[in-house]
């Protein structure tokens, strides 16, 4: 479980007042493993959701289905593979809804890409990552056209009072987002190229004193200023284009 001060979805301004909670969950079936090059071949089933008050959740007007709180519950299937111990890829189908009927149905399929670049680095390692994303149904933007999305990024990082019973691992994620085709059109006719950035600074500590058969636990947090550089994502943020975005959570696993 999360909780956010503000709800962007790749710089889609979602719900910047009232109390939003996110939580998520999945379940991972190992397929194959130590292949060679294969170190691990995985099939992850998840749900991830926003609980949300304000204007887009408990305080919505009366079109709004029931539980206006819901405002996304979004499922997604996902085949992950680890190959030569530090590249991790995916392909993601994932269907994007709401239960209060506050947008239509999007649905998606990605390809994802990470690589730990520590081996090479070590300490100054870079950790970079990208998503390429195609609409297959519905649009984010809720525009007239099917978009094509790409996020690249890096997320260097290090571990404080490693050698204590609670260490912090502390990252700096840097990200951007670009339409490749129509993803940031809303509508218009004209779509932006380049449609945001970002820069945070995360940090997790595991909850050692939970015993251990009811899972690792850990709680984590995250402080992040959202830049938007497109002008149809000012548009639909008020015109405003810089976002600083406070996130608290809890997680564990099994």
């Amino acid at each position: 479980m999360d909780w956010t001060t503000d709800y962007y979805f790749r710089g889609i301004l979602q719900a910047d007042e009232g109390w939003i909670l996110q939580p998520y969950g999945e379940i991972t079936f190992k397929l194959l493993e130590n292949m060679g090059a294969l170190n691990t071949l995985g099939l992850t089933i998840g749900s991830w959701n926003s609980l949300q008050g304000g204007p887009s959740g408990i305080e919505g007007g009366s079109a709004k289905a029931d539980p206006k709180m819901w405002y996304e519950s979004d499922f997604y299937v996902r085949v992950g593979a680890q190959t030569f111990e530090d590249l991790s890829t995916a392909i993601i189908y994932t269907a994007y809804m709401s239960p209060n009927d506050s947008f239509e149905t999007v649905q998606e399929l990605a390809v994802s890409a990470a690589y730990n670049d520590s081996k090479l680095l070590g300490p100054f390692a870079l950790n970079p990552n990208a998503l390429l994303a195609f609409e297959v149904k519905g649009q984010a933007d809720a525009g007239a056209h099917r978009g094509v999305y790409l996020q690249i990024g890096i997320a260097p990082g290090l571990t404080v009072f490693e050698k204590t019973e609670y260490p912090i691992s502390l990252a700096v994620p840097v990200n951007f987002g670009f339409s490749l085709s129509n993803y940031y059109e809303f509508g218009t006719g004209e779509d932006d190229g380049f449609g945001w950035w970002s820069l945070g600074l995360a940090a997790a500590m595991p909850l050692k004193f939970i015993p251990p058969r009811f899972g690792s636990w850990q709680v984590k947090g995250s402080f992040t200023m959202l830049r938007l550089e497109g002008d149809n994502l000012k548009a639909v943020n008020n015109n405003d284009s810089t976002e600083w975005i406070t996130a608290l959570g809890l997680a564990f696993t099994y």
